[in-house]
């Protein structure tokens, strides 16, 4: 079977993909392992931002699929004794209705559903990517192939070397979660509660669920969760007949995301805030850029890396950049001790606009007279002062060298060397 572009994955990020590219005349297909009827199920909410659809030109989540509003985060340290509260603006969605809608979009444009179909191998030739086989021994030829498989990335484990791109995501990034509902869900209610920093990762809790992700694969996640709300005595009851288990990566994008005839977009190529743990919101947009320079090749009929190149350049020095300097946060803040985090937070060390900044993806300026008013309310802790200035600084020089991603595949490699450098000079 030939198609225009082939997407694996029937995700938030391939489903964006699929409407942008089929609406315009295209031929596309999308495959997923899942029956229709499950494709976006997972236990839990969504948390997204509140203009993640109309960013990208389509309705806001409404009815049932919206389940709450959120306008308060509160952060507290690991030891829950002291938080800082932001007013930061979200939703949570339903995902199974969620991605149903977006699925529904994609059909209604054009798009064709392969459901219930696993991807076996690639076809390549001449170093170009020329569609897939399926494990029903199904042939699609494509002139470009997306992988919006997730977390998994079953099109980006089997591109070829000469791509530079990473295949295999470095297990030390992979934090391992697992969440449970609330037995009595209030939707009314308009918070975000997350603990920091708890034992290589942090706890959540929104109006409907509670879980718990950490990059310490050692740990019995549900029995920290559990533990962590009876040393707390969180006011919650969780209904053990809904929970599940999942994986992300908490890392900064895959650098390079496209190769001859293939684009890799969402949790395929890591598009997750670091901060939130969350990648939905990300990916919408990183697949709507994608789609963007996917359909600019299509008209030039040209599908080389580097006429694909445009799209590694647009979201790099854009979202990729903001998720770097937020990823750089979250590594400072968390190296920080329990107790270190308590006093910083009390001491207005740091600041609820330090965590906003960091929710936000926004630089924070800190005056020279600011900067003087935190030495002295942190003087009997001067480390953490200088373990947080360090902090803004890398990422301030992390964002600005995102910023500068190269214009062409040739200076990929110097440009990550430097990545690496920044990205290493900061413990």
């Amino acid at each position: 079977m030939k198609f225009d572009v082939v997407i694996v994955g029937a995700g938030p990020s391939g489903c964006i993909s699929a409407i942008n590219i089929a609406k315009k005349g295209y031929k596309v297909a999308i495959l997923d392992k899942d029956e229709e009827k499950s494709i976006g199920y997972r236990t839990g909410g969504g948390v997204i931002k509140v203009d993640t659809f109309s960013s990208v030109g389509l309705p806001r989540s409404q009815g049932k699929e919206l389940i709450a509003f959120l306008d308060t985060f509160n952060i507290y340290s690991p030891t829950a004794r002291t938080k800082k509260t932001v007013n930061h603006t979200a939703i949570i969605v339903d995902r199974l209705l969620m991605n149903q809608r977006l699925l529904q979009y994609a059909k209604e444009a054009g798009s064709q559903l392969f459901s219930e179909t696993q991807v076996e191998d690639l076809l390549i030739d001449n170093d170009f990517v020329k569609g897939v086989t399926t494990k029903d021994d199904k042939v699609f030829h494509s002139k470009i192939l997306i992988d919006a498989s997730g977390f998994s990335g079953i099109v980006r484990k089997k591109l070829p070397h000469s791509f530079n791109i990473e295949n295999e995501i470095d297990n030390k990034y992979i934090a391992k979660a697992y969440v449970e509902l609330l037995k009595n869900p209030n939707t009314s209610e308009n918070y975000l509660n997350s603990y920091l920093a708890v034992d290589n990762g942090y706890i959540w809790q929104t109006p409907t669920e509670i879980g718990y992700g950490s990059l310490d694969h050692s740990i019995d996640l549900k029995k920290r969760l559990h533990s962590f709300i009876d040393e707390h005595k969180l006011n919650v009851e969780t209904d053990s007949n809904y929970t599940s288990y999942g994986a992300i990566a908490v890392r900064q994008n895959i650098p390079n995301m496209v190769g001859n005839g293939v684009v890799i977009v969402g949790d395929a190529a890591c598009m997750i805030s670091p901060i939130e743990g969350a990648g939905i919101t990300t990916s919408i947009r990183g697949a709507k850029l994608a789609s963007d320079i996917i359909l600019e090749c299509l008209e030039k009929n040209d599908f080389s890396q580097s006429a694909l190149w445009a799209f590694n350049v647009k979201y790099n020095r854009t979202i990729g950049a903001n998720l770097a300097y937020m990823d750089m946060l979250r590594r400072g803040l968390i190296g920080l001790k329990p107790d270190d985090i308590d006093f910083a937070f009390e001491k207005e060390v740091i600041t609820a606009k330090d965590v906003l900044d960091s929710i936000t993806g926004d630089i924070a300026n800190v005056s020279v007279l600011d900067k003087a008013q935190r030495a002295i309310r942190g003087i009997r802790r001067p480390h953490i002062l200088l373990r947080m200035e360090n902090c803004m600084n890398k990422s301030k020089e992390l964002k600005h060298h995102y910023s500068n991603f190269p214009d062409n595949p040739e200076n990929l490699l110097k440009w990550i060397e430097k990545k690496d450098k920044i990205n290493n000079s900061f413990y």
